[in-house]
This record gives structure tokens, sequence and C-alpha cells, in this order.
């Protein structure tokens, strides 16, 4: 009897201890990169193996208290988005693996593109402030053409944060570029998050498997790189 007691504590424990691991976050994105504002909302789930990222085309605004609509007769990037959105965009970080993927639907293609875990080099600063509930502390980065600010919490001790950001001890709240081109801004944190969470992209049989490389070149050779480069923040 004392023995089975022991083991439930143990069973007890460590399925609190996981849940302690897991975070969900809403973050708002704003990129001024065409010249007027556009906010996209993405959902980031974390736990000690995995992040999984996630933005459904649809949650685009073109203002803060306005849903952008589809315009048929458009043929702009907004046409090729919404065109696209019936399939969430999906992120994830693998951190045993080093690795990332994500996926890429549209009329012509639709591919799991896969690329190496970044390894970022962090500069962590003195400066500190409070965002919502959380005290956070100041660190900057070069990542693919652009230098970052971001605001981390080491109260959520977990390596990662938005879009492919990740390396800090603790949660990113906060990250943009220099130029305020991009920004991501947390909109809601539940932490410790009790709720199952995504592992994979979702019907991946249906995809091909291609490496970053691999991918920009078949998106310019389909006169799609605006497209990408505008959707995948810079892939």
């Amino acid at each position: 009897m004392r023995k089975l007691y022991i083991l439930f504590f143990l069973l007890i424990s460590s399925i609190i201890k996981s849940q302690e691991n897991k975070v969900y976050v809403e973050y708002e994105i704003t990129n001024l990169s065409t010249g007027k504002p556009i906010y996209v909302k993405a959902k980031l789930f974390v736990d000690k193996r995995k992040s999984v990222y996630t933005i459904d085309p649809k949650d685009t605004k073109y203002n803060k208290e306005e849903k952008a609509t589809y315009n048929e007769n458009d043929n702009s990037i907004t046409k090729i988005i919404y065109k696209s959105s019936d399939n969430l965009f999906y992120l994830i970080t693998d951190f045993l693996k080093d690795s990332i993927e994500f996926n890429s639907n549209s009329r012509e293609t639709k591919f799991i593109v896969q690329e190496k875990k970044h390894p970022f080099k962090w500069t962590i600063h003195k400066e500190r402030r409070k965002i919502g509930d959380f005290d956070c502390i100041k660190a900057t980065t070069y990542f693919r053409g652009r230098n970052y600010i971001a605001w981390y919490s080491p109260e959520i001790p977990l390596n990662s944060g938005p879009w492919k950001f990740s390396g800090l001890p603790g949660l990113i709240i906060e990250v943009q570029d220099l130029e305020n081109l991009f920004s991501w801004k947390t909109q809601t944190i539940i932490y410790p998050f009790k709720e199952n969470t995504p592992k994979e992209i979702p019907n991946k049989e249906n995809y091909t498997k291609i490496k970053l490389k691999e991918y920009i070149g078949v998106q310019e050779k389909l006169g799609l790189r605006h497209f990408v480069l505008f959707f995948h923040q810079l892939i």
C-alpha cells in the first residue's frame, strides 16, 4: 500500500511539473513593410520539447477596429493570402532536434519547409521594464538582415518566442526590429497552460518536404517571392 501511495504521489508530481512547463501566448504582429499597417494575430504553444507557432491568414486587419475583407478584383498580395487561407500556417521548432519546419500552401505548391534552428547570439542588457504582470529584461540580436530588440521574462523559464526567435533564458514577451517595420507584442499569456498542445502540422502526408534554400528558389520561379517575404516575415 505504501508503494502505491508513493507511485501515485510521483505521478501527480510529474503531471503538475509538466503543466508548469507549458505556456500559451497570443501575439499581435504589426507589419509596416508594405507602407500601411497590417495586423496579424499569432498563437504560440510551448513545452519543453517543441514550440508550435500558428497564424490564420483570415485573422488579418488593416486597422485596430476593423477586419480586412477579401476583394475578388484585387490582384495585390492580399488576394494571394486570402486565396490560400483555408489552411493555418504552422511553424514548429523542435528543441531536441534543433530543427524548424513550416507549411506553405498555395494553388501551385504544398510544402513542408525544413531548416536548422538558428543559433541566436543575444546581448543581454541592464534595462528592465514591466510588461503586463511580468518583469522583463532587454536583449538584442541580429537575424537575417535586421537588428532586433526583445524583451523576455525569466518568470516563464521557456526558451522560446514568436516566429523563429529563441535562445533566451525566458519567454520572449515582445520583439521588434530597429526600423520598426515588424513587431510582435503579447496580447494574452496563460502560464502554466494545462490544456493539450498541438505537436505536428496536420496532414503532413499531403505535403512535399523541401529544404529552405530550395523552397525560396521554387517561389522565385513561380513569381511568389514577394508573398513569401511578406507572409513569413523575411523567412
